[in-house]
């Protein structure tokens, strides 16, 4: 039996051209134009906001960008999304876009047109695999590895999370909110009424509201356990309360029990 892909579907979603909106670099992929959040304060210095919902096979995906405020004043945004334009000028006054930042393979395409609104931003993104979604010919800063860059040290700390060659996503830590930044790993997605067919694919896969999870395909994907297990070890060994996900819905209480019980599978 063929698994379905429960690393999410990714469509272009841009500040800058909507026409981007309707790209479609999976087959069957659709939009589905939805209402967007304003930027919400998740903690100090700390915000999200959600970009539209995609369709793939049937499959409504939900889509979360983060956005740091560092110590100098500059903004982190991992994993960007289209944003309304309000939202954007609300963006633009936090202070200057100086990293963007692609925490799994999956991610790496929404990098390209939020550097065309910010040219002057760094890119960073997770060890290219052959999940990457929308290969550029941008020109990266670096690979995001174990030890974060000078500029966002103060503010994050970051680790690989290994054993995993087709999706090895790069995990963050805010350290002044204690929030842990997640894009693919762990998903939790709410039932969707009128969507039978979605709902039980995402329970299936272990990924549903409210216990959520670590996707299945992704979940079997992980040959090198012992690799997964040091990761596993590391992540729980950091001091953190909050879990926010790309996809699905976020923790803001007692994220670390729901990590171990999300990755029960791998101890």
């Amino acid at each position: 039996m063929k698994l379905l892909p429960l690393v999410a579907p990714e469509i272009a979603t841009t500040p800058l051209d909507q026409s981007h909106y309707r790209r479609r670099p999976l087959a069957g992929l659709q939009s589905r134009t939805s209402t967007m959040a304003q930027l919400e304060n998740f903690a100090k210095d700390l915000w999200i906001a959600k970009g539209p919902d995609v369709r793939d096979l049937g499959i409504l995906w939900t889509t979360r960008m983060v956005i740091v405020k560092l110590h100098d004043g500059s903004l982190w945004v991992d994993s960007p999304v289209y944003v309304q334009s309000d939202t954007l000028k609300r963006v633009i006054s936090l202070g200057p876009v100086r990293y963007l930042v692609a925490g799994t393979p999956r991610h790496v395409w929404r990098l390209a047109n939020w550097h065309s609104l910010f040219p002057e931003a760094e890119l960073w993104a997770s060890r290219p695999s052959p999940l990457t979604l929308g290969k550029s010919q941008l020109a990266f800063t670096r690979v995001l590895e174990d030890d974060p860059p000078k500029g966002w040290l103060e503010d994050l700390e970051q680790m690989v999370f290994k054993g995993n060659p087709l999706i090895e996503e790069v995990i963050f830590r805010h350290k002044r909110s204690r929030t842990v930044i997640l894009d693919d790993l762990i998903q939790n997605h709410l039932e969707v009424k009128g969507h039978p067919f979605r709902n039980a694919v995402f329970k299936l896969a272990g990924v549903a509201s409210p216990d959520g999870g670590v996707p299945l395909d992704i979940r079997l994907s992980f040959i090198h356990r012992d690799l997964a297990r040091q990761s596993l070890d590391k992540l729980l060994s950091w001091d953190f309360d909050k879990l926010i996900l790309a996809h699905g819905v976020c923790i803001e209480k007692n994220a670390k029990d729901f990590v171990k019980s999300a990755f029960q599978w791998l101890m």
